[in-house]
């Protein structure tokens, strides 16, 4: 049959080293998502994003005239890293792959925004992360799909 199957690190028999750096990655993403969006876990860091997301917001979509509100924009991108980093978890998806080049992009953003604000030294966790889930992206033997 013709199609994509996700090639998937997670799969059973994997090797663990793999899915102890595939997990602890995710589990960073649902962290910072959670941060993002409550202050349950970490107020002071939840209070530093919340304050940055108001740039984020002028500088996409707000450079194209289009209006956000930052706390929404704040909820939305937290939310999408809590359910990438969970699929990524979960793994043998289509999703989970999908998941790992959202997460992607939405680093690449946010180091972008970061840095078009004047605020290059922030961009450090973001670059990081941003390199960790390249990692990702690679999949177990250099790519996430193989196509029949």
């Amino acid at each position: 049959s013709s199609g994509i199957n996700a090639e998937w690190p997670l799969r059973p028999g994997g090797l663990p080293i793999r899915r102890m750096f595939v997990v602890s990655v995710s589990l960073y993403f649902i962290y910072m998502g959670v941060c993002t969006v409550t202050p349950i876990l970490n107020s002071g860091l939840h209070s530093e994003l919340s304050s940055s997301f108001s740039g984020h917001a002028k500088v996409f979509p707000g450079r194209f005239g289009v209006h956000l509100d930052p706390e929404l924009y704040r909820f939305i991108f937290g939310l999408i890293e809590i359910v990438a980093g969970a699929l990524i978890i979960i793994g043998e998806s289509v999703w989970a792959v999908y998941s790992v080049w959202a997460l992607l992009t939405m680093q690449a953003f946010l180091c972008l925004s970061l840095y078009s604000q004047g605020e290059s030294t922030k961009c450090i966790p973001n670059l990081v992360a941003l390199n960790l889930i390249g990692v990702l992206a690679g999949g177990s033997h250099g790519q996430h799909h193989k196509i029949d």
